[in-house]
């Protein structure tokens, strides 16, 4: 039976998409935010015949003007060694078309439209993402990548699930929800708070926090924005998916 290969950084974003998509007709690995264990999975569902691999997840905003809950779907995927992944284009024409609000897609207009919020007419905004193999931690490091890279939005396994599609000739696209905008930097305390299985190691990240009470307030920021990417994942991902089920035949 075909299928469509989700590939999560996070336990949670993976009970994000087992929330809102139809469990019969996807598969799910869990990379733990680490691109060559992404790659390994992707490789072993193209194996195992999927029909196209999706990346989802929450990412880092680089463009100032993305806001957390803004979603927004990877067109392309520049990797941290300079490799360039394009998302399939049929793909992509399916879910713009899946906006309750924009029809306007690479069928009609030869190119992506612009569209910026879930809510907006023009349907979603269709970007490059920077896969990165380390945490992209200061808001210099994500400002370096908007400018040099043109890139709006950072994870660290779009580009491993990517390559492997690339190796496979299995179509590819990334829907990815901004968490921490590109004017705040991730607390020292969040830097390991994600186990290799994708569970959140909350206990080590709340010692770490009481280390230095002065983060508390900067990690609550960070829950509070990744909830609201979680919200919009769950918001979203039926009405795209129901979309790409159609299209994929399945």
């Amino acid at each position: 039976m075909s299928f469509i290969a989700v590939i999560c950084g996070l336990k949670s974003e993976a009970a994000a998409v087992r929330a809102s998509v139809d469990q019969s007709k996807i598969r799910i690995g869990v990379s733990g935010a680490n691109a060559a264990r992404a790659e390994e999975i992707a490789r072993d569902f193209c194996e195992q015949g999927a029909s196209a691999i999706i990346s989802v997840g929450v990412s880092g905003g680089l463009d100032p003007a993305l806001r957390p809950g803004d979603l927004v779907i990877g067109d392309m995927v520049i990797a941290d060694d300079g490799s360039v992944y394009t998302s399939d284009r049929y793909l992509l024409a399916t879910i713009q078309s899946a906006h309750p609000g924009g029809s306007r897609g690479p069928e009609k207009t030869g190119k992506m439209d612009p569209g910026f919020r879930r809510d907006d007419r023009d349907g979603y905004r269709f970007v490059k993402l920077f896969g990165a193999d380390e945490i992209i931690d200061s808001t210099m490091k994500k400002s370096a990548l908007f400018h040099n890279h043109g890139c709006v939005a950072v994870d660290m396994e779009s580009h491993g699930a990517a390559r492997a599609a690339a190796r496979a000739g299995a179509p590819f696209a990334a829907i990815r929800a901004i968490a921490d905008p590109a004017d705040r930097a991730l607390p020292a305390a969040a830097l390991n708070a994600v186990a290799p299985d994708g569970s959140t190691r909350v206990f080590k990240t709340l010692g770490a926090a009481l280390r230095d009470p002065r983060q508390f307030p900067e990690l609550m920021k960070l829950g509070a924005d990744s909830a609201a990417a979680t919200k919009a994942l769950r918001r979203d991902l039926g009405t795209l998916f129901g979309g790409l089920f159609l299209s994929l035949d399945l």
